[in-house]
């Protein structure tokens, strides 16, 4: 019930909020900043099917091409939950490297598909000006997000 209740929120906050915080047209991607929270404290095969029904939320409100995110997710829940435990992410570093890796797969996956399956664009281009300066500002703010998180968890713990 939790995921759903987060899954929704989400969504509210990349359609009202987000739009409002876009830096030269780059917004933040709310879903991949839950899904990479998400997988944080996760097997990995749980990881991937959460990624799955998050990506498969955002193609049908998106107007991607279905499965395009679901797929992209779904790869990236599972990493990032094999590589969450060989990384310290308890630290800014481990959550932000794990965030911007994260944006980037996302990026090149979906710049791949777009390209296989549709009128290719110019991908070195897309890449460096699409694909890396939204994964930066995902791994910004989520590292804000996700630290923000684990501080309200520890202070709870302790009082």
């Amino acid at each position: 019930m939790m995921f759903l209740l987060a899954l929704f929120s989400v969504c509210l906050l990349q359609a009202i909020v987000i739009p409002r915080l876009a830096v030269g047209g780059i917004q933040p991607d709310l879903f991949l900043i839950l899904l990479v929270g998400l997988s944080l404290s996760v097997e990995p095969e749980l990881a991937a099917a959460a990624g799955f029904l998050i990506g498969l939320y955002q193609d049908s409100l998106s107007g991607a091409p279905l499965g395009l995110n679901a797929f992209a997710l779904s790869l990236i829940g599972f990493l990032v939950s094999r590589l969450s435990q060989q990384v310290k992410t308890t630290e800014f570093t481990g959550r932000f490297t794990l965030l911007c890796l994260a944006g980037l797969l996302s990026g090149l996956i979906t710049l791949l598909l777009l390209r296989f399956f549709y009128a290719p664009r110019p991908f070195a281009s897309a890449l460096l000006w699409t694909a890396l300066p939204g994964a930066l500002y995902t791994a910004i703010l989520g590292t804000g997000i996700l630290g923000m998180r684990k501080l309200k968890i520890s202070r709870s713990t302790v009082g």
